[in-house]
């Protein structure tokens, strides 16, 4: 990714990345910054159980319509100014999180925050994969899921620094400063030249492709364009409709629905609490979240560098994903059932379930769902779709997350994290089965393929 010019402001091809990236430092930082600061809100707004769901949770209903507005929105707008939009919004729920006074003004911030998530979830991936080249288009869409992570990892810096003052009013706050740099940053950068060319600006889309490759700007353009030419005309609930984009909306919903019952977000909002039950201290089982978080960190950057998302498939990353997360889920269950709290022997397996967990998902189902999902859909409604699609991923968290502390209560953590587990033994017959592979192909082959026939969701594709 050589560092090209792509516009009078001074864009570069990396900058583009970056930019297309950045929302997922936002994403990552609000959705875990809650972990850390879920410990000290209580002492200046007194939570019971359910209000503490509601608080993680709301961020994810708040994804929902996010992810629904944003979507449709980005197909006759464009995805920069959508994106820009998702921006402003970060900037408000952070400013109005980290100054609430109420838990009702709390939910109802982390709400916002969770619209302006819901978008970038949508946005983000499709902006990377539509700048990418078809060759590189693993390992830059997977930049969407390395921010995330990164994001993550700050909150959890952010939230052991913090928590010697137990300032969580300064842990939400913080995420404005990033939500300006977005906003700034997206003014003088491009739109993809796919929804340029789509939108009528057929120009300005093969200037955005002469700027980032220039040796093969005219080939792509004239795909893009022939493409374009052969695309039927009609309303988005028509084209949803036809069968062959159904199947692909399921396969999609299916796999975000997999994500989720794996127990990620179960993990990443509530293993400080657990680890506190297990006889950690507060700051303990943050240090253990910031350290946790710098090491994904390095686990996806070796991801990335390794290109083993284009060179090895997507579909054997998600299999191996499957079989590491359920070890783990496993062994962490079984801990939780057979020793006592606060053993030597209870803590240090469930840290090591803990790193084995977090980071197998930031190698493998982290990066690789937003990649598919940025590949498999129409262009003229890809990001509609995606919106459908992303909906459920947000359904299945918000059910994860609102519940887990119930059923924690309940049962305990073991058979909870046994039944996360179950789910990726279930999962992985149908994910070898259904899930295509769509390394080293154009986005516009793929769905000429999808189309006709010849990509059907079977084993063998």
């Amino acid at each position: 990714m050589t560092a090209l010019r792509l516009s009078p402001t001074g864009a570069t091809a990396r900058r583009v990345y970056g930019l297309g990236a950045l929302a997922g430092v936002l994403f990552g930082y609000d959705n875990g910054i809650i972990a850390a600061a879920i410990l000290f809100i209580p002492r200046d707004l007194p939570l019971t159980p359910l209000q503490k769901g509601m608080v993680v949770s709301a961020t994810v209903v708040g994804a929902m319509a996010g992810s629904l507005a944003g979507g449709p929105a980005a197909d006759r707008l464009g995805r920069k100014r959508i994106l820009m939009v998702a921006g402003a919004v970060f900037a408000a729920g952070a400013l109005g999180a980290g100054l609430a006074s109420t838990v009702e003004v709390l939910v109802g911030f982390r709400f916002v925050l969770g619209i302006a998530i819901g978008i970038a979830s949508v946005l983000a991936p499709i902006y990377l994969a539509e700048m990418a080249p078809a060759r590189d288009r693993g390992v830059i869409t997977s930049l969407n899921q390395c921010t995330i992570i990164v994001g993550t990892a700050l909150a959890g810096a952010i939230g052991f620094g913090l928590a010697f003052t137990g300032a969580w009013r300064a842990m939400l706050l913080i995420a404005v400063a990033p939500a300006v740099a977005l906003i700034v940053g997206l003014i003088g950068a491009p739109d993809t030249p796919r929804s340029l060319i789509r939108r009528g600006h057929r120009a300005e889309g093969r200037a955005v492709l002469e700027r980032l490759r220039p040796d093969e700007a005219g080939a792509e353009f004239a795909e893009i364009e022939a493409f374009e030419r052969e695309q039927p005309t009609g309303p988005v609930r028509v084209r949803l409709s036809d069968p062959w984009v159904r199947r692909l909306v399921m396969l999609g919903t299916l796999l975000a629905i997999f994500q989720q019952i794996t127990g990620i977000n179960a993990v990443v909002y509530y293993a400080p609490t657990v680890l506190t039950d297990f006889g950690l201290s507060d700051r303990t089982a943050l240090l253990f979240g910031f350290l946790n978080g710098l090491l994904n960190v390095v686990t996806i950057v070796v991801v990335l560098r390794s290109r083993v998302v284009d060179r090895r498939g997507r579909k054997p990353v998600l299999l191996a994903g499957l079989i590491g997360m359920s070890v783990a889920l496993c062994a962490l269950g079984a801990a939780a059932c057979g020793l006592p709290t606060g053993s030597v022997a209870l803590l240090v397996i469930a840290i090591a379930a803990f790193v084995l967990f977090t980071n197998t998902f930031s190698a493998t189902w982290g990066p690789v769902l937003w990649v598919v999902l940025a590949e498999i859909f129409p262009l003229a409604i890809r990001g509609t779709a995606m919106a459908v699609v992303i909906v459920f991923t947000w359904l299945t968290d918000f059910s994860v997350s609102l519940t887990f502390p119930v059923f924690t209560d309940l049962v305990g953590a073991g058979p909870v994290f046994f039944a996360y587990a179950a789910a990726g033994v279930v999962i992985f017959p149908i994910v070898w089965w259904v899930v295509p592979e769509t390394k080293g192909r154009s986005l516009e082959s793929l769905e000429h393929e999808f189309h006709s026939g010849r990509g059907r969701l079977r084993r063998n594709r």
